[in-house]
């Protein structure tokens, strides 16, 4: 079953003809003329580049003289002299006295992108929990699953010596004598260890929860910066709405409530990312399909393939490269440019990383698992996070849809795959979700007596 993450931007461009917003549309950039001469001039010909801003593609600004345009959309503090998505127009028709001021938020206003105090850090994210480090990440890794164990659980995986020596291997690699173990231990260990580093906030007003933004903070360098901000964030309609806010320790991954609590999200997690890229049973050779778990890393169809899918052109920020092909790649099968470029501008602080390279997924499994934690960590808004539904620390409001299930395994389908209502007593997607966690959860000696692994009763969140 394909995983289809939250779309970006559902509802912007209804709404861009209605309200300011935190990006620049193009349609709204038209040179500013007026009967002063040029030099009485004190506004430029196209509105400042500001520090502060994401801008939409196609946007036109003025930057220390001269006009930029931004191919694709361009994160707030990229200056448009560093090169892409930004490119040179040519020389202004009539130039400002300069002020570093002129591309920065009006005085008195919050400034995002900067290095934060310890106070500051204190007061905006509750201070940095040393229990959460990278260091600490991994000890806990350690402590619920050991190297052998995990080998144990996955002796299929894509790239191990069973995998190469599989039937079923050449109908889809005829060579694997380059592939590596794409799913290995040491690889979901550095991934942790990376992740671990970074702090996002999500932020979105209470009754429009399609219009947030994300906040990134580097736990070791300090610096903050506005990662994705839907392009209405900052209209007036908004600002009489309450604020709402959560915070996302990737390092807290693995790390909430007691042992078992901790035992339950591992096995959840690879229960889920198990059912994503699994082989299935393998007739005369494997008749357990929940040993075959992490059996591919590429959704079937695309494997060798010069084939282009998902792209989405319009309605999001990140727009696909040509040629490219966005396809569901790593443990959890990230599809689409938009959660491409999103997933990229998180992990790693650049979405054209992802975005010119999608293919990079399927060839390095630390940056797989990356993402894998990465979806599994993140609320979407409406939608919570993986990890806080399967720890029971989502707090959501009083008859609120899913309320009721918190804590429970087969709410974390419905997260991701929006599989409400379905049994885990039959042969679909459901069912074989919940046999991967039941078996894993056995096998780490978790308890989850009582608990609901299908999606009976729930309702898929309301976007």
């Amino acid at each position: 079953m394909k995983l289809k993450l939250q779309r970006i931007l559902c509802f912007s461009l209804l709404l861009f003809i209605f309200v300011p917003s935190l990006s620049i549309h193009a349609a709204d950039l038209t040179p500013l003329t007026n009967s002063m001469t040029l030099s009485e001039m004190t506004e430029p010909p196209y509105p400042f580049w500001k520090d502060y801003k994401n801008y939409s593609g196609g946007t036109k600004v003025y930057y220390i003289g001269k006009i930029y345009e931004n191919r694709w959309y361009a994160n707030a503090g990229q200056k448009p002299d560093t090169g892409d998505p930004w490119v040179l127009v040519g020389d202004a028709e009539w130039t400002v006295p300069e002020n570093e001021k002129n591309y920065q938020k009006e005085e008195g206003s919050e400034s995002i992108n900067k290095i934060l105090t310890d106070s500051e850090i204190l007061s905006l994210y509750g201070g940095i929990n040393p229990a959460y480090s990278p260091e600490n990440a991994l000890n806990r890794l350690n402590q619920l699953i050991q190297e052998s164990a995990y080998n144990e659980l996955f002796p299929y995986r894509f790239g191990s010596p069973e995998w190469k020596n599989c039937s079923a291997t050449p109908q889809y690699y005829p060579d694997t004598s380059n592939i590596t173990d794409y799913y290995s231990y040491n690889n979901l260990r550095e991934a942790l260890r990376t992740l671990a580093n970074t702090i996002v906030k999500v932020q979105w007003y209470e009754g429009a929860d399609w219009c947030y933004r994300i906040i990134r903070l580097d736990k070791t360098t300090k610096e903050q910066r506005l990662t994705y901000s839907d392009p209405n964030f900052d209209a007036e309609w908004l600002q009489t709405k309450t604020l709402q806010t959560r915070i996302c320790d990737y390092g807290s991954f693995l790390a909430v409530g007691d042992i078992n609590t901790q035992k339950r999200e591992l096995a959840g997690f690879l229960a889920n990312i198990s059912h994503e890229t699994g082989g299935g049973i393998i007739a005369g050779e494997v008749e357990n399909d929940t040993l075959t778990g992490l059996f591919f890393n590429e959704e079937l169809g695309f494997i060798g393939s010069t084939a282009i899918g998902y792209v989405q052109s319009t309605g999001t920020n990140y727009l696909p490269v040509p040629g490219k092909s966005y396809h569901g790649r790593g443990p959890i099968q990230l599809s689409y440019n938009y959660n491409y470029g999103l997933c990229s501008d998180v992990i790693l602080g650049d979405s054209s990383i992802l975005l010119n390279n999608p293919e990079s997924l399927t060839s390095n499994g630390v940056l797989g698992f990356m993402t894998g934690i990465w979806f599994w960590m993140t609320p979407q808004p409406p939608k919570p996070s993986c990890h806080e539904v399967i720890t029971g620390i989502w707090e959501p409001k009083p008859g609120s849809p899913n309320a009721q299930y918190n804590g429970n395994f087969g709410l974390t389908i419905v997260i991701i795959n929006n599989e409400s209502g379905q049994s885990e007593n039959g042969a679909g997607a459901v069912a074989r979700r919940a046999r991967y966690y039941r078996t894993f959860s056995q096998k780490m000696n978790a308890n989850i007596q009582g608990e609901q692994c299908d999606t009976v009763g729930m309702t898929t969140f309301v976007q």
